[in-house]
């Protein structure tokens, strides 16, 4: 029976997924977010206040911790402008089955947890989420390759791109942030041409460039 550390979970250690709560006005919401494992029944989130999930899990006090090895669920639930209609698709979602949140129908596992405790620290919110129900598919191991961390950590440091594109003072971050970027699809268009993950880089780069950000 699979449980938090047979998933990859490991205290003292960020591990991402996509977690997926309701917004007030009844449609889902998607954001990759990095947890910790506390114990067997507990994983902990520290999220800026201003973002929509923090708001929903305040409001709803539960959400599915969505885990899945699709770089372009990851691409897409970050930027959502990456999105045809510049949301995440609604048909990506099923109802939770044990918390009111939605899930991700294609996830390779879902952890369904409800919030127990809430501490705010200065622009952040840390939740303790219970397990209420987990379900995982049952897959064959995957060989390893080099793309999928590379795209994520590419992605993951696009977010901080965008957020200091304006900012005078940030500009020196900026550019080795884009450097590192760069330097991950040229590995990535080596290691796998043609992939999906070579996709996404180039569609990130190409929105970095939107941002007016100099590549």
């Amino acid at each position: 029976m699979a449980d938090l550390t047979s998933l990859g979970f490991k205290r003292g250690i960020f591990s991402e997924a996509i977690i997926t709560t309701y917004n007030p006005d009844g449609s889902a919401n998607a954001a990759p977010m990095g947890l910790k494992l506390l114990d067997e029944q507990h994983l902990s989130i520290s999220i800026f206040n201003s973002s929509s999930t923090c708001q929903n899990l305040k409001a709803k006090k539960s959400a599915a911790v969505n885990l899945t090895s699709d770089i372009e669920v990851f691409y897409k639930s970050t930027f959502k402008e990456a999105n045809p209609k510049g949301t995440v698709p609604v048909e990506w979602f099923v109802g939770a089955e044990a918390v009111e949140a939605p899930k991700l129908h294609n996830a390779d596992a879902v952890v369904e947890v409800s919030v127990d405790n809430v501490a705010s620290d200065g622009d952040r919110t840390s939740f303790s989420c219970k397990v209420q129900r987990l379900f995982a598919e049952k897959k064959f191991p995957q060989v390893y390759c080099r793309a999928m961390p590379l795209t994520l950590e590419a992605i993951t440091h696009a977010t901080r791109v965008k957020a200091f594109a304006k900012e005078p003072h940030k500009q020196e971050e900026v550019a080795k942030l884009v450097k590192t970027i760069q330097d991950c699809a040229t590995i990535v268009e080596r290691v796998a041409p043609n992939s999906q993950y070579a996709y996404v880089l180039a569609d990130l780069l190409h929105r970095i460039d939107s941002w007016g950000v100099k590549l």
